[in-house]
């Protein structure tokens, strides 16, 4: 589960390497995470940083952080700094893709105030990914392709969109029982009885490939969604 709270040793400790704040290693790790989900390069990709984050991003330099993150450099990288740099460097050489920057000073009542927002491109697919840096360079993602979630991403997930049936639930449970994956919790939410509903689960371990496929072919589901631990 998320932390809610983070201990002083987090926030001094090695859990961040800069540029400024925080804040900056969070975003670092969001952008990197949503770049993992995609899996793939994308086309383009829209930041949006709200409350806090919208008046502060470019003092912490939580703009190279996250265009880094979306190139797939790691949160505890060295060359977090030039996240802007290596954005250019990479359309340059025809390896990159646009990363347009926003800031939204105000951020919806129920959100996190130093949340930000990423939407990542590719054809006609897309991933929007809304999480929080929460302190300590610790995240939290509260909504995923529009359906609310509450991951720190520490675990592995599985994000299964599906008919709301009876007994959905319980086949994907025992799907990953018989291949000896501990669940370490889950949750459920729908928009309305009967219409679509997003299972989360989160695991103790990694969940291959070929059993994600074996869920994606049962007749309820409509899509599966590996959210990988960091």
């Amino acid at each position: 589960m998320p932390k809610d709270n983070v201990a002083i040793f987090d926030i001094l400790g090695p859990v961040m390497v800069g540029p400024s704040s925080s804040h900056t290693a969070g975003v670092a790790r969001i952008a990197f995470l949503a770049r993992k989900m995609f899996g793939r390069k994308p086309d383009r990709a829209v930041v949006r940083f709200y409350g806090s984050l919208a008046a502060t991003y470019r003092g912490h330099g939580s703009d190279k952080a996250v265009a880094a993150g979306l190139l797939g450099v790691p949160p505890e990288d060295e060359r977090l700094a030039r996240g802007l740099e290596l954005a250019e460097e990479a359309r340059a050489n025809g390896d990159g893709f646009p990363i347009d920057i926003t800031a939204e000073p105000t951020e919806p009542a129920p959100w996190h105030p130093n949340t930000v927002a990423i939407d990542l491109f590719q054809g006609t697919g897309k991933l929007r990914i809304r999480a929080a840096s929460v302190g300590g360079g610790a995240i939290r993602i509260e909504e995923i392709n529009g359906y609310s979630v509450r991951l720190s991403g520490e675990l592995d997930a599985l994000l299964v969109l599906h008919r709301d049936e009876i007994g959905v639930i319980a086949i994907i449970s025992h799907i990953l029982a018989a291949n000896r994956i501990n669940i370490a919790c889950t949750s459920s939410h729908r928009k309305e009885k009967g219409d679509e509903a997003m299972l989360v689960v989160e695991t103790d371990h990694e969940i291959p490939p070929r059993i994600i496929e074996q869920i994606e072919r049962l007749p309820p589901v409509l899509m599966a969604l590996k959210v990988p631990s960091l």
